[in-house]
């Protein structure tokens, strides 16, 4: 037999997963991440005006920007509430409050059926995603490899792939990153990796896999967005060959001397104006490396993640982790570098997608 307060018992069921860190977590990052959401729609401030007008302005304008965002019926609706809501207030009628809390309160059962639909089909993206990327990092017969990536929304731009080549024998190692974040990105990225595979089953050489991926998929994308990549190969020999196309450097840190190289050969972003010089303007660069050398493949989200004082992560900490950690397994290595970014970013809200490829040489 039941018994107690129902009062309570509704308490309690509605409250059972409430935490301290979910409530933190709305007022912290959700509201950050909705005002962020709406920010496009909001005229800058002018600071001649006085407080009192400017926040007027900026109330009118977010009520406006979220107005916007619902669908023409809804806002009709959402809008028909809140006259009803003023009217019950001002001849003091009950029946009216309840009319347009009802109203309202179907409205927001609409806006969270289609998030719970977006949310299944993101995480559905999400698992493709993931099983498009290599699952376990192979070992090589002069490296040993290993890998991560997280996107910053459900699906992200990132992209990282280890390929084997049977034809020519070698293996690729290839990471890449697409301006922006999201469903947007994550397409363009996977169409990166459709193309990638073709061109190493039928190429073999870095320069020409780069220039191929540019003309069969700079054509298909759009203005606002550009594509970074770097596609290197490990020779038979142990030696590697890369390309980069605008992407970022690559840290050679090198046991005998505890020195790092910063390899950074020329090369211009996919998408970008490049004025027809993308071709001339490419390079190679070949790494020989000894045994304990470490390797360091990176997208922007690693160095560029902030702290709470908008402070970027930076290359220097990188290479410190690094130096320090030279010794242990690259799955260390990895769990070091990501303990330490996640201790730096703290409470702030994650602005970019984060991969990394580690290799360290036998």
């Amino acid at each position: 037999m039941a018994s107690g307060n129902p009062i309570k018992r509704m308490f309690d069921l509605y409250t059972s997963e409430l935490s301290f860190n979910e409530i933190e977590r709305l007022i912290k990052k959700e509201s950050a991440a909705v005002y962020e959401f709406y920010k496009t729609e909001i005229p800058p401030v002018v600071p001649s005006q006085n407080k009192v007008k400017r926040a007027l302005i900026f109330t009118r304008s977010l009520f406006n920007a979220f107005l916007l965002k619902l669908s023409a019926a809804r806002r009709v609706f959402y809008l028909s509430a809140l006259l009803i809501f003023i009217i019950g207030l001002i001849v003091n009628n009950h029946a009216y409050l309840i009319f347009s809390f009802l109203i309202v309160n179907i409205l927001l059962a609409f806006e969270l059926a289609d998030k719970l639909v977006v949310k299944d089909d993101l995480e559905m993206a999400k698992k493709i995603q993931t099983s498009l990327m290599p699952e376990i990092s192979p070992t090589n017969e002069h490296y040993i490899i290993t890998a991560y990536s997280e996107a910053a929304q459900d699906v992200g731009g990132d992209y990282f792939d280890i390929i084997e080549s049977e034809k020519s024998g070698k293996t690729f190692i290839i990471i890449g990153d697409i301006s922006g974040k999201g469903m947007a990105a994550a397409l363009y990225m996977v169409r990166v990796q459709t193309i990638i595979h073709f061109l190493i089953e039928t190429h073999s050489d870095v320069k020409e896999i780069v220039t191929e991926l540019k003309k069969y998929f700079a054509k298909k994308l759009k203005r606002e967005y550009f594509l970074t990549i770097t596609v290197a190969s490990i020779d038979s020999n142990g030696k590697i060959r890369f390309c980069r196309a605008g992407h970022t450097p690559v840290l050679h840190y090198k046991k005998r001397t505890n020195e790092f190289a910063v390899l950074n050969p020329k090369g211009i972003g996919i998408g970008l104006n490049d004025k027809g010089v993308f071709e001339k303007v490419l390079e190679e660069e070949i790494i020989e490396t000894e045994t304990g050398d470490i390797l360091f493949f990176y997208t922007d989200g690693v160095t560029e993640m902030m702290n709470m004082v908008r402070l970027q992560f930076g290359e220097e900490r990188i290479k410190s982790i690094i130096r320090e950690n030279a010794d242990k397994p690259t799955e260390e290595i990895k769990d070091r570098i990501l303990q330490t970014i996640k201790r730096f970013q703290g409470d702030a809200p994650v602005n970019d997608d984060l991969t990394l490829v580690l290799l360290k040489a036998k």
